[in-house]
C-alpha cells in the first residue's frame, strides 16, 4: 500500500518557486529573529504541525521508493530464477538472459531526520529502512554481475538462490519498519492535518477526497489477501457501492469561487475516480465469469487507484 502525502502546501514554504535571491534574505531574516520562531528550513522549525506533516511527507516519498525498489528486485530474482531452471533442465535452451529494468531509489540515501516533538523511535525506524533498502540494493549489483558474467553456468542457480533468501529477510524486516512507523505516525499526521484544515475553505473536499482515496487503496490491499473466492465477489461488490457512494458525494460537492485554482485539480481527482469504478466494473465482470484474465484485471485497478493518490496529492498540494 502506497501511504499518502498529506497537506503540505499549506504550511511548508515551496522552495522550488522562490529565487536565490529571495532565499537568501529569507535565510537572512530568520537569522536574525528570536529562535522560538517558525524556521521552515529546520528540521525542528518551532511548528510542531508543520514538523510532523513535513516528517510524514519525507518517509511517504522513502517508503514509495523502496516499495517500487522491492517489487522491482523480485521481478528480477524470479525472471533470473526461471531462466536458470530452464537452462538446467535443457541445456540447449536458448533463450536469453532476462533484462532488468533499473530502478533508482532516489530516498534511499536522503537525509531525513525525525523531528523532536516525535521522539526517537521514530528515526530508529528510518534508520532501519535505509539500512535495509542500501543492503537490497547491494543485493540487486550482485545479481546483476552474476547475470552479466553467466556465472549460472557454474553454480546451476546456486547463488540466485542464495541472494534470494538473503533479500527476502531483508525485505521482511524493511517492510516491518515501514509497518511499525506508519503505526506510529498515521494518527499523528492525521491530528496535525486536521490541526491544518482547521479553517481551510475546501476542508470538506478535501477530506472526502481523503477518504474515497484511502478506500481505493484499501480495495487494492484485500486483493491481496483472498482466501474465499466467493466471499470476496460478495466484498468486492459491496465495495464497488460503497465507492460509487463516495463518488457521487465528492460531485455533489463543488469548489467556492474563492478557490477557482483548485477546480481542475479536484475534477482530475473525481475523473480518476470514475475511471478506478471503470475497471472494478470489468473486474467484477471477470470474478463472476471466473474469467482466467482477473488478475491482469486487478493489476490495471491496481494502477488506477495509483493515479488516484497522485491526484489527489496533487490536489491538496
Amino acid at each position: 500500500m502506497k501511504r499518502l502525502l498529506i497537506i503540505a502546501g499549506m504550511l511548508i514554504l515551496s522552495l522550488s518557486v522562490i529565487s536565490c535571491d529571495k532565499l537568501e534574505k529569507i535565510k537572512d531574516k530568520l537569522s536574525q529573529k528570536n529562535t522560538k520562531q517558525a524556521n521552515p528550513f529546520s528540521v525542528n522549525s518551532g511548528d510542531e504541525t508543520r514538523d510532523i506533516i513535513a516528517f510524514n511527507n519525507k518517509v511517504v516519498k522513502m517508503d514509495d521508493a523502496h516499495s517500487d525498489f522491492i517489487k522491482n528486485f523480485q521481478n528480477s530474482l524470479e525472471q533470473m530464477d526461471a531462466y536458470v531452471k530452464n537452462v538446467a533442465a535443457n541445456p540447449q535452451f536458448s533463450g536469453i538472459p532476462p533484462i532488468f529494468t533499473p530502478v533508482v531509489m532516489m530516498w534511499a540515501n536522503q537525509e531525513i531526520k525525525a523531528p523532536d516533538v516525535l521522539g526517537k523511535e521514530y528515526q530508529t525506524s528510518v534508520d532501519k529502512m535505509k539500512e535495509t533498502a542500501s543492503q537490497l540494493q547491494t543485493l540487486k549489483k550482485e545479481l546483476e554481475a552474476y547475470k552479466d558474467a553467466e556465472d549460472w553456468k557454474d553454480d546451476k542457480g546456486k547463488k540466485v538462490t542464495e541472494i534470494s533468501e538473503k533479500a527476502s529477510k531483508l525485505i521482511q524486516e524493511n517492510r516491518k519498519a515501514a509497518d511499525e512507523l506508519f503505526a506510529k505516525l498515521a494518527p499523528r499526521a492525521e491530528k496535525a492535518e486536521t490541526e491544518a484544515l482547521k479553517d481551510h475553505p475546501l476542508k470538506k473536499q478535501i477530506l472526502q477526497s481523503r477518504e474515497t482515496m484511502e478506500f481505493a487503496q484499501k480495495i487494492i490491499d484485500d486483493s491481496y489477501d483472498v482466501k474465499d473466492l466467493d466471499a470476496y465477489k460478495q466484498k468486492f461488490a459491496q465495495q464497488y457501492v460503497q465507492m460509487e457512494k463516495l463518488y457521487k458525494r465528492n460531485m455533489d460537492e463543488s469548489i467556492p469561487s474563492s478557490e477557482k485554482q483548485k477546480e481542475s485539480s479536484y475534477t482530475a481527482f473525481n475523473n480518476s475516480v470514475n475511471d478506478f469504478l471503470g475497471k472494478m466494473r470489468i473486474v467484477q465482470r471477470s470474478l463472476n465469469e471466473n474469467n482466467q484474465e482477473v488478475n491482469r484485471d486487478l493489476d490495471d485497478l491496481e494502477r488506477e487507484a495509483g493515479y488516484i493518490l497522485d491526484r489527489y496529492n496533487y490536489f491538496v498540494d
